[in-house]
């Protein structure tokens, strides 16, 4: 037996509560006139020569008609309030449903695609170690792809490891952290990574520590960074900026890549967001990295924001302090 969406439901129950209510109301509406005239008719049968409007039975009876006239419009008014509040609660519930629900569709097919690249390539190094003899020459740059491979394979195990301990109430562990040393050791990782990607740093070279936990602030930064190289063209450059202003550390990541719309500048900080389809995105990635940004800079007290980059691309702004 096939069943009704919850939306279907939901709105055929919300209807008949309508037509009950209706019904309902308009009962005891004819119902409070039914008694009013009742009550008049014995004020007139009780005192058959004076004036209604001077008795007091008569008056009583008035202004309970009029009570009751007020009562059935307020609970009407306050019941149909109620109803569109519900309505209103349902749609946007529904609505967030199917917006996790594709959410969680896209993270399956794209940590089905991160996971089976490097282990395919992975797989065909150890073939190719195991069913043939190879010179130094030709062994060296399979193993050099295969600890690429693993390494690609570990990052991805951290940011999910990572996201699972933000979901777990984390808490910073604060140190001073030499982020100029942070950011070179970086920039070396990644370009090993992206050969083809250009990296420039514009750091002081007297920026005070920042306090902050380490491996929180190693995550932001390299998802930045990673972010900003999948998003942009091979060749482009990539620039990570940082300073100390008024008791405050600022970051800044900016690419010269494809930019990000502006009805999606916030919703790119939600779990598993992605722009574009899955199935026709050609960037790879799992849409963690700008919530894990997020969720580590909430944890420390910062905040994070995104603009449009000049002429192209976009700029990511990290503040801690």
């Amino acid at each position: 037996m096939k069943r009704l969406p919850i939306t279907t439901l939901s709105h055929f129950v919300i209807g008949y509560m309508i037509l009950a209510f209706g019904w309902w109301s308009f009962h005891l509406w004819k119902q409070n006139n039914r008694v009013f005239e009742r009550d008049k008719t014995i004020v007139a049968l009780r005192y058959p020569n004076q004036d209604p409007l001077y008795i007091e039975d008569y008056t009583i009876a008035q202004k309970n008609w009029e009570s009751g006239r007020r009562m059935v419009i307020a609970e009407g008014l306050f019941f149909t309030a109620c109803l569109v509040w519900g309505l209103w609660v349902i749609r946007r519930s529904a609505a967030r449903e199917v917006s996790l629900a594709r959410q969680r569709r896209n993270f399956l097919l794209s940590i089905t695609h991160e996971l089976k690249s490097p282990i395919a390539s992975l797989r065909l190094v150890l073939e190719t170690l195991l069913r043939r003899t190879l010179t130094p020459e030709q062994r060296n740059p399979l193993l050099s792809n295969g600890l690429k491979d693993a390494d690609r394979l570990q990052s991805l195990v951290e940011s999910l490891l990572l996201a699972a301990r933000l979901e777990d109430n984390w808490r910073p562990l604060h140190e001073p952290v030499d982020f100029a040393a942070l950011a070179e050791e970086l920039v070396n990782s990644l370009r090993v990574r992206f050969p083809d990607a250009e990296f420039r740093l514009k750091i002081p070279a007297k920026l005070p520590p920042v306090q902050a936990d380490k491996m929180g602030l190693t995550a932001i930064a390299q998802n930045l960074m990673e972010n900003a190289v999948k998003y942009s063209p091979e060749g482009s450059t990539i620039e990570l900026s940082a300073e100390h202003t008024n008791g405050k550390f600022r970051m800044k990541v900016a690419d010269q890549g494809q930019g990000i719309p502006d009805a999606e500048k916030q919703a790119v900080f939600e779990k598993f967001y992605r722009m574009g389809n899955e199935e026709t995105r050609d960037s790879t990635g799992t849409g963690l990295g700008l919530y894990i940004v997020n969720q580590v800079l909430k944890a420390h007290g910062g905040s994070v924001s995104v603009a449009d980059n000049i002429p192209k691309g976009t700029v990511f702004t990290v503040e801690i302090g």
